[in-house]
């Protein structure tokens, strides 16, 4: 276990793509020297659960519910993408991977072509345009143009690498102060005689007054200690990489439920499933996602197998997902993304890193109205 500071007024539990945004976001709304703040990984820093599992796939525009609070928080969160990637890339000095290229949607059917376009119709969303099958072929020569009747193209969409984009979020968390600390689960919860919460780890216990829960399916048993337990269950997906070079500028495709993700070091990622109640991937799935991958994109047939992994994603089992709240004075839970991890965790931390900026100024002027 990572030895730990002497105090800290905020406890992150979880530094994966979500716990560390939040660090960020908390680090700039204000100064982790007067205010510290803490981040406990139950994994080692290069243990990536759901973040890791993830495509980075940012999907908007092509979102078919556009009413409603996800919706909502997914437009918000895209905004943040495109001030968030160069802020980040200014102050560690890393280059983060992010397409900019939009999301191609094709339709495989007729059918799923003609409800398409009535879609596009009568929504109308901005930044996404119809491309005929002629239209596709040009732009997309590594598709199975007999698969294809037509497809739309958000422009608008992106595609972030999940690892590189965590990494530059804790680098420029730690240069602003924030402690983190691996290899350090937190084992139980009680409450502080202050109200705020003891964590009892393996060889110690630590103190905070803010707690901020973050632990994906972690969250679970933590939560059982709060008034209003949640319960998150896993989902698990898999998916593919590829070694396969692809023409400059190529946009992330999706097709029949499956992503083709073009990167700029030559891999392709393809995926993902959609796996309930299990923990462990299913063979037969990832060989049917191979095959239809092989089918509507030919170019992997002979394209070399480079990696294969597996990864559970958080789902809340009695509410939607994900959950951003305040449950008391001193606990907020940022958890259950389920399929949208990367995509919301912005969004995410901007609102937990308001309403914990919010509870701070009260408690201040509490404290000076006493003084």
């Amino acid at each position: 276990m990572t030895v730990l500071p002497a105090n800290a007024t905020v406890t992150i539990l979880g530094a994966g793509v979500v716990g560390s945004a939040i660090a960020y976001e908390l680090s700039r709304a204000f100064d982790p020297a007067q205010t510290p703040i803490l981040v406990l990984e139950a994994q080692g820093e290069e243990d990536w659960q759901a973040t890791g599992a993830a495509l980075g796939v940012l999907i908007v525009h092509l979102s078919r519910r556009r009413r409603g609070r996800n919706f909502q928080l997914r437009q918000a969160s895209l905004a943040r993408y495109e001030t968030l990637i160069p802020e980040l890339e200014a102050q560690t000095g890393v280059k983060i991977p992010y397409q900019r290229q939009g999301i191609i949607e094709i339709c495989t059917t007729e059918a799923e072509a003609i409800a398409t376009r009535a879609w596009l119709q009568a929504e109308a969303p901005q930044g996404v345009q119809w491309l005929s099958p002629e239209e596709v072929e040009r732009q997309l020569p590594l598709i199975n143009t007999r698969l294809v009747h037509g497809a739309l193209w958000a422009t608008g969409d992106r595609q972030v690498a999940p690892k590189p984009l965590t990494q530059a979020l804790r680098q420029a968390a730690r240069q602003r102060g924030v402690w983190f600390a691996y290899h350090s689960p937190v084992r139980h919860l009680q409450r502080s005689p202050q109200g705020g919460w003891i964590l009892n780890l393996d060889q110690t216990s630590f103190e905070t007054e803010y707690l901020i829960l973050a632990a994906g399916l972690g969250t679970t048993p933590l939560a059982q200690t709060l008034d209003s337990p949640v319960t998150v269950q896993p989902v698990l997906g898999q998916a593919l990489e590829f070694a396969c070079e692809t023409y400059v500028n190529t946009p992330v495709m999706t097709a029949a439920g499956i992503h083709f993700v073009p990167l700029p070091w030559g891999r392709v990622w393809v995926g993902a499933t959609v796996e309930f109640n299990t923990q462990t991937g299913n063979p037969q799935a990832l060989a049917q996602l191979h095959e239809r991958a092989i089918e509507l994109w030919p170019i992997l047939q002979t394209a070399p197998l480079t990696q294969q992994w597996q990864g559970l994603r958080p789902r809340p089992s009695d509410r939607p997902a994900p959950i951003i709240e305040q449950t008391d004075a001193h606990t907020w839970l940022a958890t259950g993304h389920y399929r949208n991890g990367i995509l919301l965790a912005p969004v995410t931390a901007q609102k937990i890193a308001q309403s914990v900026s919010a509870t701070l100024a009260m408690r201040n002027r509490r404290s000076e109205a006493k003084d």
